[in-house]
């Protein structure tokens, strides 16, 4: 862990929820593509407007701020109401917002600092539902409770064009 500097760009991804709000916090390196999460939120029984003052407490300013799914306009109404600009995600698809972090990690330009627990420990166990035979399915599993890999999807899906995977050979 270093201290960001200020003058880097800040971003946030965020997920929305009455009891499981989350968030993913990036600094984009001056010059470069490096995005660094250095930071997470997750908080439950606040207001939109406590859980916007929470957010931006300790920032240098308001981070560009991408979250929730398409639908949820009304979410982003009352965030933006309480001080925090939300915008809407730029990819409807959840394999798509996949495939550009993947492609972010991949690629080297998404680093994470390591005392981000609560993201780690998911990132460590978001994996796929198999079917019967032991493949894997697009599903999730446990899909609802991987709240800081929505916020870094919608997030990274913003910030990055599409990656294009390597053809495998099978």
């Amino acid at each position: 862990r270093f201290a960001i500097p200020e003058a880097w760009s800040r971003y946030l991804g965020l997920d929305f929820g009455g009891v499981n709000t989350a968030g993913m916090f990036y600094a984009q390196e001056l010059g470069t593509n490096k995005l660094y999460a250095y930071r997470e939120y997750k908080a439950g029984g606040r207001t939109a407007a406590e859980h916007a003052q929470a957010l931006l407490k300790g920032e240098p300013g308001i981070p560009v701020c991408v979250g929730g799914s398409k639908s949820e306009g009304q979410w982003r109404a009352e965030f933006r109401a309480g001080g925090l600009p939300v915008r809407e995600p730029a990819v409807r698809e959840v394999e798509v917002g996949i495939d550009r972090v993947y492609g972010a990690h991949k690629t080297g330009e998404l680093i994470v600092f390591d005392d981000l627990s609560g993201y780690l420990e998911q990132k460590l166990t978001y994996s796929r539902k198999l079917d019967d035979g032991g493949q894997p399915t697009e599903d999730i599993e446990d899909k609802s409770e991987f709240h800081f890999m929505d916020a870094e999807r919608y997030i990274i899906g913003f910030l990055r064009k599409p990656f294009k995977r390597e053809a495998k050979a099978w």
